[in-house]
């Protein structure tokens, strides 16, 4: 079975709140509901239960809301010197830890939402055009 990537997923303050009052309530021994859990909690556990379903093992890993230039690189799917080009351009935005850099989690996965947003526009503008000229 070929794995999918999954990207991770930055808790809001919000789910924050709720995930510390769930975890309080569970050890304090009370029952809860699917319902009652932050939604963050809820799609991470629907993938679990997918992967257990289908055999898979599975590991829960914290991801720092900072990452290194190679960490940031392979979620982007793309090379470490071309992440370094968008960082010195200016595209994404990084701090230096001595003679390293360190990119915002967030920033990272934004920049790839939007980047795959833009990349889907353009493919739909590319596809009307075929219809319009009756290539398809």
């Amino acid at each position: 079975m070929r794995r999918t990537h999954i990207d991770p997923i930055i808790p809001s303050d919000q789910d924050a709140v709720l995930a510390g009052r769930a975890r309080h309530a569970i050890d304090a021994g009370e029952n809860l509901t699917v319902r009652e859990l932050p939604p963050i909690i809820g799609l991470l556990l629907m993938d679990a239960l997918k992967q257990t379903e289908a055999g898979n093992a599975l590991t829960l890993v914290p991801v720092e809301t900072e990452i290194t230039t190679q960490q940031a690189a392979d979620l982007l799917n793309v090379s470490r010197p071309y992440l370094v080009t968008l960082v010195e351009n200016g595209t994404l935005p990084a701090r230096m830890v001595g003679k390293h850099r360190r990119l915002a989690l967030r920033d990272v996965l934004a920049y790839k939402a939007d980047h795959f947003a833009k990349r889907s526009k353009v493919l739909d503008e590319m596809l009307a055009l075929d219809q319009e000229l009756g290539l398809i």
